[in-house]
């Protein structure tokens, strides 16, 4: 009788067939009984494709509205903007995590470093650095074009007469009713058109108008005049005015506009 009984018991465990089993904690667990044997129905030669169960995809762009175009395409109720404004960057999280707080796999982004403009590159290339007066003419003269105020090529004039000046010693600095600086030299050299005796006046500052990344708009930032009289001669440079205020200033306008165009919560910082 005994064998019986254990004989209708493992035929019922056989005809139950293999079966899944779901713990408390979400993990699941295949239930194989003893004497089956694995058969592989895989298909032999992959024609049949498996669909994955979530995307996984890290796209980077390089213009705005490429970003804000693939954003719209793709986003969801819970997709956020992160702005990184150190790095530059700006990167949507397609699947973030939902209001609720369910958990989401975080693994389709879009990301966007903007580049800085060449002007941009340019000019802060040289804040603070003392050039030779030929040299500083020079580099008037190759950028004029991003030069708004005062006009290009009267600044440009006035660095020519300093380098006509090159041979004398500036004794003192004046400032003039129009805010300028006067610089007076020992001798009476003829140092130009914009000279008057032995003097040359040049501004304090200038303005110069330049995109700080590529393909923005033209932004206007202010370069103080720098001047260093030196066994040498005299050595010229410029520092500008808060370079970086300007800069975080047309960072944070870029990601306003981001996300008004994408209509979603844009976040500064970067999402771990």
């Amino acid at each position: 009788m005994t064998n019986d009984a254990e004989t209708i018991a493992e035929l019922a465990v056989q005809a139950s067939g293999p079966r899944t089993v779901l713990t408390a904690d979400n993990r699941e667990f295949l239930i194989v009984p003893n004497g089956f044997t694995e058969k592989e129905v895989s298909d032999p030669h992959g024609l049949k494709l498996s669909t994955p169960r979530y995307i996984s995809q890290r796209v980077e762009v390089q213009a705005l509205d490429s970003l804000v175009d693939y954003v719209n395409a793709f986003k969801t109720e819970e997709t956020m903007l992160f702005a990184d404004i150190m790095a530059n960057s700006i990167t949507a999280l397609i699947d973030y995590h939902g209001k609720d707080q369910t958990a989401a796999n975080v693994a389709h982004q879009v990301k966007m470093a903007l580049p800085f403009s060449e002007e941009w590159k340019l000019w802060t290339s040289i804040d603070g650095k003392m050039m030779g007066q030929l040299e500083f003419a020079r580099f008037l003269e190759e950028n004029h074009p991003d030069i708004a105020q005062p006009n290009a090529a009267e600044l440009i004039e006035m660095a020519r007469d300093l380098h006509a000046a090159r041979n004398i010693k500036f004794t003192k600095v004046v400032r003039t009713d129009s805010d300028n600086e006067n610089f007076t030299a020992e001798d009476t050299t003829t140092l130009g058109s914009r000279s008057t005796g032995n003097s040359v006046e040049l501004p304090r500052q200038f303005t110069v108008r330049i995109p700080i990344y590529f393909g923005e708009e033209s932004v206007d930032l202010s370069a103080f005049l720098r001047w260093k009289v030196g066994d040498e001669g005299m050595t010229l440079g410029i520092k500008l005015w808060r370079p970086e205020h300007v800069r975080q200033a047309m960072f944070k306008q870029i990601v306003v506009g981001a996300a008004e165009r994408t209509s979603l919560t844009a976040v500064f910082g970067k999402a771990g």
